[in-house]
């Protein structure tokens, strides 16, 4: 290589070393005086988050026992929303019923403290560890809470200690029907629900707003019956054995559709009388003929 050529190389060389001389210092000036284009910019995923249960204190209580034990009755409100009717059944003697069905009521184990005086909100696995109603349906055959695409069930806990329990169940009673006017006879039929364990002096089951606590969809149809009334009741069950309970009644009135049977019944039960009448002016010599239409 020529001098010349050993020169240049030498100058870019030096050059190439100033420069990288010049930015190591500039990062260390920034990162000394504090610079935050340079600072490490904490993970907010790590940070320690409160469980849930260290919340509500779920372990430090004994939730297999009611709130207040040994004091007064617990009252609990009941609302249910009413989804779909979905059949009527005169040989069982039996309806089917699917309905949102809410308890309200407040245990002060559950209290948290909170800034923003928002609740919490949990799904089923929750009630497995606190105290929840033992409500139950009286006169049911059948029930299931339903589990698509998880159990319908939903919690929600306030600051105060109030609690929300909802859940979605389809629910099959019996229904003591009158047919001695059928088919103009009209039907009363009852769900009634109960604590199962739990008598008057220890839970007080009611209406939460009254005739008010019972809503329903307008679009609830049935093609033999016109729903007539929803309604609510309460009173008092008395057991031989174990004493007084709170029972809630949702009441309805159905109507026959009268319409329904002359299109199903009479009117084709008719037309098959009349259509037999005709063997009366055909030849009585056409006795195949006559023995057809009698037969029919």
């Amino acid at each position: 290589m020529s001098a010349f050529g050993k020169t240049v190389f030498l100058v870019f060389h030096l050059l190439f070393v100033d420069v990288s001389a010049r930015k190591k210092h500039s990062v260390w000036e920034a990162h000394k005086h504090g610079n935050t284009l340079f600072k490490k910019i904490p993970d907010e995923t790590k940070k320690f988050q409160v469980k849930s249960d260290h919340l509500l204190r779920v372990d430090d209580h004994d939730f297999t026992m009611r709130p207040a034990f040994a004091g007064p009755a617990v009252p609990v409100g009941v609302d249910v929303q009413v989804e779909s009717l979905d059949s009527i059944s005169e040989v069982d003697m039996d309806f089917t019923m699917t309905l949102y069905l809410r308890h309200y009521w407040k245990d002060e184990r559950l209290s948290f403290p909170s800034k923003t005086n928002k609740s919490m909100t949990f799904d089923g696995r929750l009630v497995k560890k606190i105290w929840v109603p033992d409500v139950f349906f009286v006169h049911s055959k059948r029930s299931f809470i339903h589990d698509t695409t998880t159990e319908n069930i939903m919690i929600r806990v306030y600051p105060d200690g109030k609690v929300l329990y909802s859940l979605r169940v389809t629910v099959t009673s019996a229904c003591n029907m009158d047919f001695s006017r059928f088919p103009l006879d009209t039907q009363t039929c009852t769900l009634e629900l109960e604590s199962y364990a739990y008598t008057d002096e220890d839970l007080m089951l009611y209406w939460k707003s009254g005739d008010d606590s019972l809503s329903t969809d307008d679009k609830i149809s049935l093609s033999q019956f016109l729903i007539q009334r929803f309604h609510t009741t309460s009173r008092l069950a008395f057991y031989s054995s174990t004493g007084w309970y709170n029972r809630l009644y949702i009441n309805f009135t159905l109507r026959r559709h009268i319409f329904f049977f002359l299109l199903q019944t009479y009117f084709p039960a008719t037309l098959m009388v009349m259509l037999s009448w005709v063997s009366f002016w055909i030849d009585r010599r056409a006795v195949p003929a006559r023995v057809s239409l009698g037969e029919m």
